[in-house]
């Protein structure tokens, strides 16, 4: 397993920074379980994603049902609005009790204080750290303190569309393709005249060029130097090969992509192939009409996947500090676990509940997704919702996939100007 250490600090927004860091919370009152007041105790934990509500709600449940003094609600904010309402909140002091975190953004609120320290958690018997993968762990770890019990793990795949690939007669992907086989097979299901392309090659770096990238033995980072890597020359040769995809046209271009997301295209049937997270399982499942299946990614000089976790936090400003954390062992542990496995939309952290969730789709092998886990790549940390970095992938890589702007000089602009605001 890959890891990186956590720059979003070296970027983050002094703005942002000092305006956690200003933060008032709101003053600690103890009741029901632990307070020993007769008022229930009322938690709210948010999320992002409704496919995973079902899931998170009977998992809430589950606690509840030993806690009946205790209240949880689970709300869900759709990604676009999240972390600028969680931001919002955490600048007025008035976070939600329990936030899904990502592994991108806990160093930013965890630097301004808006997190509580959950190593406590994380050292005793029910959500130990010795359950759930190392790199989950160091993901949510800021100078030495724990600010997360491990949720998820969250791996990729190669989705395929199986009508499309037998009208054109052509074998379904395998866990032996190489880069040379997803070329092929997306020139020959490409179908201009009729709207439908091979794959889809968007600009998104965990949903496609960061696998790439390091599948060419590339990376984006150097976690010795403390730099940005984006024009390291197997980083630049694996670009524009996600980049070809465009240029041949086997591929919708981000124009495209304005008007019908990635998803959007291969839910409704215009493109055979997309690089999908193992969260997307379920969504994909509840389109009827489409006929899918997953193999494992390509290999390019080697295997290689995303794989990253998240985590519960808890806001430092909650009314029940006591009760929160509470909650969030009992999440971590492994009866929540199981009960998230069988919900069928996120592979659980915690060791040995994961076959429950592959148990759940009888209609492929989802166990390609808990492969990846052994080749797997923790995110870079390079576009968290506040940094420059982010600002300048925003700017410069929409150009590079609409061919506007050459790869190499492209990436060597980011990489100059990344480098120069970590300066």
């Amino acid at each position: 397993m890959k890891k990186y250490k956590k720059i979003a600090a070296a970027l983050l927004s002094g703005t942002m920074a000092l305006s956690l860091a200003a933060c008032g919370g709101n003053e600690s009152e103890s009741s029901g379980s632990s307070g020993g007041s007769s008022k229930k105790v009322e938690l709210k934990m948010i999320f992002w994603d409704s496919n995973q509500e079902p899931g998170l709600q009977a998992m809430a449940d589950g606690f509840m049902e030993k806690n009946p003094d205790i209240s949880v609600t689970v709300e869900t904010i759709p990604w676009d609005d999240y972390w600028t309402k969680l931001q919002a909140a955490a600048q007025g002091g008035d976070m939600p009790d329990i936030v899904v975190m990502h592994p991108d953004e806990v160093e930013n609120y965890a630097s301004g204080g808006m997190l509580m320290d959950l190593t406590d958690v994380l050292d005793g018997e029910t959500a130990n750290r010795s359950s759930f993968p190392d790199y989950v762990i160091e993901d949510f770890t800021v100078d030495g303190k724990n600010y997360g019990i491990p949720k998820d793990i969250g791996t990729m795949g190669l989705f395929y569309n199986k009508d499309l690939f037998d009208a054109a007669g052509i074998a379904y992907p395998t866990s032996d393709w190489t880069w040379d086989d997803l070329t092929a097979a997306a020139e020959q299901l490409t179908d201009q005249e009729n709207g439908i392309y091979g794959l889809n090659a968007d600009n998104n770096g965990q949903n496609f060029y960061w696998n790439l990238i390091w599948q060419n033995g590339g990376d984006v980072w150097d976690e010795e130097e403390d730099l940005c890597t984006f024009d390291m020359p197997e980083t630049i040769e694996a670009m524009e090969y996600a980049v070809s995809f465009v240029e041949k046209g086997y591929s919708p271009t981000p124009a495209d992509f304005a008007n019908l997301t990635a998803d959007e295209y291969f839910e409704s049937g215009k493109t055979a192939m997309t690089f999908a997270g193992s969260w997307m399982l379920t969504e994909y499942q509840s389109i009827e009409e489409l006929n899918f299946d997953v193999a494992e990614l390509p290999t390019g000089k080697e295997k290689a996947s995303i794989c990253s976790g998240m985590a519960f936090s808890v806001s430092a400003n909650t009314k029940y500090p006591e009760e929160a954390k509470q909650l969030v062992e009992y999440l971590g542990s492994e009866e929540a676990q199981t009960i998230q496995a069988e919900s069928g939309v996120a592979i659980p952290a915690y060791d040995g509940t994961q076959q429950p969730w592959v148990d759940q789709f009888t209609d492929f092998d989802a166990s390609a997704f808990v492969k990846a886990g052994e080749y797997g790549h923790t995110s870079p940390g390079l576009t968290t919702s506040t940094n420059e970095s982010s600002a300048i992938l925003d700017e410069y890589m929409p150009k590079i996939f609409s061919l506007e702007l050459p790869v190499e000089e492209g990436l060597k602009t980011i990489t100059e100007q990344i480098n120069a605001a970590l300066q």
